[in-house]
């Protein structure tokens, strides 16, 4: 089975999670291997979760002066 990069992008995040079966899991890790375009989404996702869940960030400082 050729996973297509549909599929793939829609797995992504389940994938990351560790929530897939061995065999669709497999068939996700085959894809990115090979398919760019899939791997740049993949490394997106992977990024966007390390930051969400791993990394304290602090609030960003708000400007109050005026402008208008």
């Amino acid at each position: 089975m050729s996973m297509t990069c549909k599929a793939t992008i829609r797995l992504i995040c389940e994938y990351l999670e560790g929530r897939l079966s061995p065999e669709v899991g497999g068939e996700v890790q085959r894809h990115l291997s090979y398919c760019q375009n899939c791997r740049t989404v993949f490394d997106a996702a992977a990024l966007t979760l390390e930051v969400y869940f791993d990394r304290e960030v602090e609030p960003a400082q708000v400007d109050h002066t005026r402008v208008a």
